[in-house]
C-alpha cells in the first residue's frame, strides 16, 4: 500500500482554478459519492468529475493512525450480514473482512453490579428479561407494517412521526432495566438520545436494517466484521482508480440549473455539465446555494436536518491483555463514558485497542455527560480510563496512547450519522432522494435499507448513478 494511502489521502488532483467540463459532477468523496463514480465510469460514463471540500476521501470514514502499519476506525467500521452491497463493494476492491473480537467474558454493569456473560444476551433478571422480549415483539410487529422505500405510507405514519421513540418506551415498558438497555442501544445507533428520535423512523430502523437481534449484536449482526485496513481504505481504493477524476480541497458554493446543463461553481473551480450528484447530508448541502431555488419540502428538509453528535473514544495499549484475562473486551454499562465497549484492535491483535462512544447529553434516561466532559479532554481521558479500569481490572488504567474523534468538529461534515425528529419522514416524505431537475442525491441517509450504514451509502450511491445514467 502506498505510504499516501495510509496517511488518508490519494493520489486525486488537487482543485486547480479555472473552468472545466464534465457529464458529471459528484460533490462528496464519501463512500457514496465515490460508489456513483466509479459505477458511472464502469458503465461507460468517463467524463466524471468529484467535488471535495476536505483534503481527504473517505467522508465519515477515517482511518487513524496509531502505530507503524496499525490504524484504528474513527468513523464508521462494521459490517455484517445481509450487508450485500458493501461486502460486494469491499470484494470488488480486493480487500477483506475479519471478524470482530467477541470471544471470552463480555461485562455487564448497572447501578454498581459488575457482572460477565457469554454469547448476545446480557444477564438481565427475570422481569426485565420478559419486558424486553415482549417490547422488542411489538416493535417488530409494528415495523414490518413500515415500508422501507415509503415509511410515510404506513397506515399509522402520522401518529408514529408524532411521538418519539423514547416516549414510546416510557409508555410501554415495565422495567426500568429493559428500558434502559433499549434507550443505550438505540442512543448508540441513531447518534441521538430516543427522546429526540421519530418513533416511525425508529420503527422503519428496524423493519428495514435487519430487526433487533441483528442490529445489536455482532455475532450474525450489524457489527460482526470490520475491514482488515481500515473502513476508510474503500474510498481510498475508489478514489485511486478515478484518479485525477477526484478533486479535493474544492468546497462547492453554488449549483446553477439552466436549459441545457448545470453550473458547478467552487471556491476554486466552475464545472459546467449535464447532471449533478450530491452525495451529502442534507444539512451539509444546505451550505450550497441553488439556483434556481430548491422545492420547498427540499429546502426546509436541509434546513430542519440534524447531523449525530456521536463521538468515538479510544485506549490503546501494548497488547490486548483484556484477551489474556479471559475477557471479549465487549461491555454494556452505566458508567460515565463507556456505555457499551469493544475490542477494535487490529486482526493479529499485535496491539490492544478498546472503544467507546460519546455523545450530548440526551433528556431521557439514555446516556447523559456532564458539561466537564463534553468539553474537557483531560477530562474525558481520565473518565474513560477509571471506567475501563472498573470494566477491566487495573492493566487498563495506563494505556501507551489515547485518541478521540469528535465529528461535531469536521469542518465539512459537522456531525456522524443521522436520525430524523418527529413529523420529518410525513412532512418531507421522499424529498431525502427525489432528484430535482439535473440534481440527484445520494449519501446514506437516503438509503432503502440500512440508513445509517456503509451498506446505505453504497446502494445510495448506486441509485444515484442509474438515475443519471438514464438520462444522459
Amino acid at each position: 500500500m502506498a505510504a499516501g494511502l495510509t496517511l488518508g489521502r490519494t493520489p486525486a488532483a488537487e482543485a486547480v482554478p479555472g473552468s472545466r467540463s464534465a457529464d458529471v459532477v459528484v460533490i462528496g468523496a464519501g463512500i457514496s459519492g465515490l460508489t456513483a463514480a466509479r459505477r458511472l465510469v464502469q458503465s461507460g460514463v468517463s467524463s466524471v468529475l468529484v467535488l471535495e471540500a476536505n483534503d481527504r476521501v473517505g467522508g465519515r470514514t477515517l482511518d487513524l493512525d496509531v502505530a507503524d502499519g496499525v490504524v484504528t476506525e474513527g468513523g464508521g467500521e462494521w459490517v455484517g450480514p445481509g450487508q450485500d452491497r458493501v461486502l460486494g463493494l469491499i470484494d470488488e476492491l480486493g480487500l477483506s473482512t475479519f471478524k470482530t473480537y467477541v470471544d471470552g467474558k463480555s461485562v455487564y454493569l448497572r447501578n454498581g453490579n459488575r457482572q460477565t456473560y457469554t454469547g448476545t444476551v446480557p444477564p438481565l433478571g427475570p422481569d426485565a428479561l420478559a419486558d424486553f422480549v415482549q417490547l422488542q415483539t411489538r416493535l417488530e410487529e409494528m415495523a414490518s407494517t413500515v415500508p422501507a422505500d415509503a415509511p410515510w405510507t404506513a397506515s399509522d405514519a402520522l401518529t408514529w412521526d408524532g411521538m418519539t421513540f423514547g416516549g414510546w418506551l416510557d409508555a410501554n415498558s415495565v422495567s426500568a432495566e429493559a428500558k434502559w438497555l433499549f434507550t443505550l442501544g438505540f442512543t448508540i445507533i441513531f447518534a441521538e438520545d430516543p427522546h429526540e428520535t421519530s418513533f416511525l423512523r425508529a420503527l422503519h430502523a428496524i423493519g428495514s436494517s435487519g430487526g433487533i437481534e441483528h442490529m445489536f449484536n455482532t455475532t450474525g449482526g450489524s457489527q460482526e466484521s470490520r475491514i482488515v485496513g481500515g473502513s476508510q481504505l474503500i474510498s481510498l481504493r475508489m478514489a485511486e482508480q478515478l484518479g485525477e477524476r477526484v478533486v479535493l480541497g474544492s468546497p462547492v458554493t453554488e449549483i446553477g440549473q439552466e436549459d441545457g446543463g448545470v453550473t458547478v461553481k467552487s471556491a476554486r473551480a466552475e464545472v459546467r455539465c449535464r447532471q449533478v450528484i450530491v452525495a451529502m447530508a442534507p444539512a451539509d448541502a444546505e451550505r450550497i446555494r441553488f439556483t434556481p431555488g430548491l422545492p420547498v419540502r427540499r429546502a426546509a428538509l436541509q434546513r430542519k436536518w440534524r447531523n449525530g453528535t456521536e463521538n468515538k473514544l479510544f485506549a490503546v495499549y501494548d497488547k490486548p491483555f483484556w484477551r489474556d484475562d479471559g475477557f471479549s473486551g465487549q461491555a454494556l454499562t452505566d458508567l460515565p463514558t463507556t456505555p457499551y465497549v469493544s475490542d477494535n484492535s487490529p486482526p493479529d491483535g499485535s496491539i490492544g485497542i478498546l472503544v467507546t462512544f460519546m455523545g450530548t447529553a440526551g433528556s431521557g434516561d439514555g446516556l447523559k455527560w456532564s458539561d466537564k466532559l463534553l468539553d474537557n479532554r483531560a477530562a474525558r481521558r481520565a473518565a474513560f480510563l477509571d471506567d475501563l479500569t472498573t470494566l477491566f481490572g487495573s492493566k487498563a488504567a495506563n494505556p501507551v496512547r489515547y485518541l478521540e474523534k469528535s465529528w461535531v468538529d469536521e469542518p465539512w461534515i459537522q456531525g456522524c450519522v443521522s436520525t430524523r425528529a418527529p413529523g420529518t419522514l410525513t412532512r418531507y416524505t421522499n424529498a431525502a432522494r427525489e432528484p430535482v431537475g439535473r440534481v440527484h442525491w445520494a449519501g446514506t441517509e437516503t438509503g432503502i435499507f440500512y440508513e445509517g450504514y456503509m451498506e446505505a451509502a453504497v446502494s445510495a450511491g448506486e441509485r444515484a448513478a442509474n438515475e443519471v445514467r438514464d438520462v444522459l
